[in-house]
């Protein structure tokens, strides 16, 4: 769980809960200091969806994991409010994860609970409610916003590995350095980075470009730690090992 904001005393949460008590129409969780650590805690992205917020029509909400309208005293309480697409808000609204489990990204791995395939999010076992009730709950399956991009950035992942495996044949040097660039491109940071990362890892081009370094020494720590970055945001459907 991110720090919580050094305005954001026990003397100030009572405040503010107070004063949303008093008038349920009171943003008081809009305040600028608590959106910038929920942007920083999650590097700008909606923190169910990975779409990077605050671009043209990717407007940032703070996300009630337990909603103000059911559990006012928790308005404002650090390790409920998190960064979120106003498309999945608009989709969860009011519903209550102590009725409907939900997956909860600060305190859940989502390797627990779902893998990427073709643009889309399955949960990784048929009787998983909590995996299911989020998918539909966020609509983090949208076929038109999501999914479909999504599989545009696996189709780009392995167009670039195709190219970058070419120019590895011809030049190696150079197809190294478009390898690293693109590694370093799909880590947490990124937005997608769980969908550019598990395409990255299962690719063939990958893969042999890999297996030529660990053949002739070549594979050291640098490359390692980028491995390392892509398996932790990466979600596939069978654990990948180092």
């Amino acid at each position: 769980m991110p720090t919580c904001p050094a305005f954001l005393t026990s003397e100030q949460r009572h405040i503010l809960t107070d004063r949303f008590l008093a008038d349920k129409t009171s943003r008081v969780w809009n305040y600028p200091q608590i959106k910038a650590i929920l942007m920083d805690m999650s590097y700008g992205k909606c923190a169910f969806s990975e779409v990077k917020l605050g671009e043209e029509g990717k407007y940032m909400e703070v996300e009630h994991f337990y909603p103000k309208s059911l559990y006012p005293e928790k308005v404002v309480e650090w390790g409920n409010l998190l960064p979120i697409l106003n498309l999945c808000n608009m989709k969860k609204r009011d519903l209550d994860p102590n009725y409907k489990p939900l997956v909860n990204p600060i305190y859940d791995n989502p390797k627990d609970y779902f893998y990427i395939e073709n643009g889309r999010l399955i949960p990784r076992s048929e009787g998983n409610k909590k995996a299911i009730n989020t998918l539909e709950a966020y609509d983090l399956n949208n076929p038109r916003q999501l999914r479909a991009t999504r599989y545009k950035c696996q189709m780009y992942i392995q167009q670039t590995l195709r190219d970058i495996g070419h120019l590895y044949d011809c030049n190696t040097k150079i197809g190294l350095k478009r390898l690293k660039s693109l590694m370093a491109d799909c880590g947490r940071k990124s937005e997608y980075s769980a969908t550019k990362s598990t395409a990255l890892l299962a690719d063939n081009q990958y893969k042999r470009i890999k297996t030529d370094l660990k053949a002739s020494g070549k594979w050291c720590e640098e490359w390692q730690c980028l491995e390392e970055e892509l398996i932790f945001c990466s979600l596939p459907k069978i654990s990948v090992s180092l």
